[in-house]
């Protein structure tokens, strides 16, 4: 009848529900304290290396910023550079910071997180705020790279980056 299949139904779900707890339990650990008995751990976004990376340790000055849109002149002072340790990356020099995590394959460059500040330096600094911007909104489309010599190209989704290795 009716009433018999919507107990037995009551029955098979409490049943699979004490199975699933108790695996649980034995997976996890139980406590009969009042807490999980599990120790909480930190959880660090840490940046995806790739073997090998050309560009680890390496930093480089920023010549020329082109896009499909428009090409952005890139201002004689400040100087920025951008600095590649240990899979991440950072836009150095300029008003904000501005940097990600990158990843290397096969001469792809893939960014995986970026972070940039805000600050308007449009009056000590003219022109320095559409650089950064730019660069920043850049960062997550960048496709592949090619390193010819003391030249690295970045090609993104809606141009280039050119930049020339400087030493430390």
């Amino acid at each position: 009848t009716k009433e018999v299949k919507i107990k037995r139904f009551i029955l098979v779900g409490f049943q699979l529900f004490a199975a699933a707890a108790g695996f649980l339990c034995l997976t996890v650990g139980c406590t009969t304290e009042g807490g999980t008995g599990i120790t909480p751990t930190h959880t660090y976004i840490v940046p995806v290396t790739s073997e090998p990376d050309p560009l680890d340790g390496t930093r480089w000055e920023l010549v020329a910023f082109e896009s499909e849109a428009r090409t952005s002149s890139i201002p004689e002072q400040p100087r920025l550079f951008i600095a590649f340790n240990k899979g991440e990356l950072s836009l150095q020099g300029g008003c904000n910071a501005v940097s990600g995590h990158y990843r290397i394959e096969n001469n792809r460059i893939t960014i995986t997180f970026v972070e940039a500040t805000q600050v308007d330096c449009s009056d000590s600094m003219p022109g320095i705020n559409e650089i950064e911007d730019a660069f920043s909104n850049a960062m997550p489309t960048f496709e592949s790279y090619t390193i010819e010599g003391d030249q690295l190209r970045i090609r993104y989704a809606d141009g280039e980056l050119f930049f020339r290795r400087v030493s430390e």
